[in-house]
């Protein structure tokens, strides 16, 4: 199953600006896993999501939820 970065869009920058990141990102990943989604998929997901905050108005200038993504993007890939 093909997931489209618009329809989670909206949670993802939820789970970014809030509290606990790391956290509600591996709860997200947790979920996506339980509905059928491959890491190579859910990869995938983080990257559009990567390339959006660099563009988004909520982000574009804000070095520390880029940092965040970045931090745990790499430990998920290790």
């Amino acid at each position: 199953m093909i997931m489209e970065f618009k329809d989670y869009k909206h949670r993802l920058f939820s789970i970014l600006l809030g509290e606990n990141h790391h956290d509600g990102f591996l709860d997200f990943i947790a979920q996506l896993s339980n509905q059928g989604q491959s890491k190579k998929e859910i990869y995938h997901l983080f990257l559009d999501f990567h390339r959006e905050i660099q563009v988004d108005s909520k982000t574009k200038n804000n070095e520390d939820a880029y940092d965040r993504l970045n931090d745990f993007m790499d430990g998920f890939t290790a």
